[in-house]
């Protein structure tokens, strides 16, 4: 089975606010809606505006207890350095780590201008206040693997279609070929929006105990 990874915002539907489903919000920056660090042939940092660590506000009191978060406005892969030891013990793969920060939500006002959206001179040291263990994963080697005869969609082989891109659940049956030596842990295939992950990697992050994860099987 291979599966794409959504984040569980259960814990946030059970709260006061349940139309707020994410755990952190994106500091904007310069280019920041072009910046998605999902393709693996571009280097987001050398675009202008873009930081090297990308910020985030948040509640911190969940994120600390969870290996993958809900981000907006920009759905980045965004795991808990422990979910990306997980994955890497399952097998190394490519990919580029882009640091973050999340701050808390009771210093958003001193972190982010209210009027731009933009960060602030303010300065954060109080590890209280801000959470440094998550990164962006952007993977940086294409698996070309889709069968596109074999995969359907609305009962159409994919090479009829007329799609170039399939987004998760798009796909009424979704066909890979498996390479020699089997998946990497999470890969890119060119023709789908989204990182899919292999069995082994589910299997060794439900061993590992990690938190927040949606596993959605996609074949």
């Amino acid at each position: 089975m291979i599966y794409a990874l959504s984040a569980d915002t259960s814990h946030i539907q059970e709260e006061e606010s349940p139309e707020i489903l994410y755990d952190a919000v994106l500091i904007e920056f310069e280019g920041f809606e072009d910046a998605r660090f999902f393709r693996p042939d571009m280097d987001y940092h050398g675009r202008e505006g873009v930081p090297e660590v990308i910020e985030f506000v948040g509640k911190l009191e969940n994120v600390a207890s969870l290996d993958h978060i809900g981000t907006s406005p920009m759905g980045f892969l965004i795991l808990s350095k422990r979910m990306v030891r997980v994955l890497e013990s399952v097998r190394p793969f490519p990919c580029r780590l882009i640091p973050t920060v999340i701050y808390s939500e009771r210093i958003k006002h001193l972190v982010q201008d209210p009027d731009t959206g933009r960060r602030t001179w303010y300065q954060v040291q109080d590890p209280a206040l801000r959470n440094d263990g998550f990164v962006i994963l952007q993977v940086l080697s294409p698996v070309d693997c889709l069968d596109r005869e074999a995969t359907l969609v609305q009962g159409v082989p994919f090479s009829q279609s007329g799609k170039k891109h399939l987004g998760r659940g798009a796909a009424g049956h979704l066909a890979l070929r498996e390479p020699e030596g089997g998946f990497p842990p999470v890969f890119f295939v060119p023709e789908l929006l989204y990182y899919c992950f292999s069995e082994e990697a589910k299997r060794a992050c439900d061993a590992a105990g990690l938190k927040g994860l949606w596993w959605r099987p996609q074949r």
